[in-house]
């Protein structure tokens, strides 16, 4: 019974990103007077609809997702003021562009409220790993946490060994703090000819760093970067063939990962959140038919020939682009089940 209620929790937290979505889609689309037909949370046959000033308001069975769907959202110019294609294209785009960015700012409010109420996990110094360290003889001390190298503020608990790695051994500083106030230390000569690497000689832990409003709307904006950081990384090993199918959660992989954060608590709901809605903001902006970023690419095309793609062959282009995705989903989420069942 609780794995059941793990799931269902977990569909509906993944439906709540996703309607958020669609949410930004509706709020531009009423702002600047366009023709909405429906407006669903859910999917599959409705439980309840509505209808108000000509738009059709359903609640759906299954609770995944949700839809918004524009008047004339896939004609031609049909010649009425609301549909879809007679708006200008700065207004289009605007709307499309809308369901990505509420995903960002849902992002940046998640990130804010985590980063307030639980803080984030920061590397402090526990000991020194031998006698008269890099670290100890420059002055740091047990219980300094640090929070920035060469000027780079952290994100996250691991980060800072890979920039301890490629700062300059002769040089480098660090910022900690210690005892509430922050202090830069720097530290020289690093570099280990027997380890053939940078090693300031310190034992790290992780300690929880809580945030003010104003530090955790920064480290929210710090947030997304690193994720559009981490998404160049990911398309740069994929070109270079460096990632494999187990490397890719499908939907089952992401429900099963939402369904363990609700058993574990709301804070790694609210952590897993953050990393969802993020990348499913970041992602439907690429230039890929069937995304929202792909549909940008044929505005930008339009507004530079100055007449519109042809929409059936913008139809042909984002129904192939569909087929893809699909085919990836359904790639992905065999490739769930055998993790699960091997896993067993």
């Amino acid at each position: 019974m609780s794995t059941v209620i793990s799931v269902l929790a977990a569909l509906i937290v993944l439906s709540i990103i996703v309607v958020l979505h669609e949410l930004g889609h509706y709020c531009a689309g009423r702002i600047f007077g366009f023709g909405i037909v429906e407006f669903s949370v859910g999917m599959g046959p409705a439980i309840i609809k509505k209808e108000k000033n000509g738009i059709t308001y359903a609640l759906r069975a299954l609770p995944i997702g949700g839809m918004c769907q524009f008047y004339g959202e896939d004609q031609a110019d049909t010649g009425d003021g609301k549909a879809f294609s007679c708006h200008p294209i700065w207004q289009r785009m605007i709307v499309i562009a809308a369901g990505p960015v509420m995903n960002i700012l849902t992002t940046i409010i998640l990130a804010t409220v985590m980063l307030m109420t639980y803080g984030e996990y920061m590397p402090a110094v526990n000991s020194f790993s031998f006698e008269n360290s890099p670290a100890e003889v420059a002055g740091m001390q047990s219980g300094d946490i640090i929070v920035a190298v060469d000027g780079h503020e952290l994100s996250y608990y691991n980060e800072v060994s890979s920039l301890i790695r490629a700062a300059d051994s002769k040089s480098m500083t660090l910022e900690v703090i210690r005892g509430g106030e922050h202090i830069e230390i720097e530290i020289k000569d690093f570099y280990s000819e027997q380890e053939g690497r940078n090693i300031i000689g310190i034992v790290m832990e992780p300690v929880r760093l809580k945030q003010n409003f104003f530090g955790a709307v920064a480290g929210s904006f710090n947030y997304v970067w690193q994720m559009i950081k981490d998404l160049i990384s990911f398309f740069d090993m994929l070109l270079h063939g460096q990632v494999s199918s187990g490397d890719v959660a499908g939907p089952v992989g992401i429900v099963s990962m939402i369904g363990q954060a609700v058993r574990t608590g709301f804070e790694t709901v609210l952590r897993l959140g953050v990393l969802i809605s993020a990348n499913l903001g970041l992602m439907n902006l690429l230039p890929l038919p069937a995304l929202d970023g792909g549909r940008l690419v044929f505005l930008i095309i339009e507004a530079v020939r100055g007449k519109p793609v042809p929409p059936e062959k913008e139809g042909i282009v984002h129904f192939v682009g569909l087929v893809l995705l699909l085919c990836l989903v359904i790639f992905l989420t065999i490739s769930d089940v055998r993790t699960f069942i091997i896993g067993g």
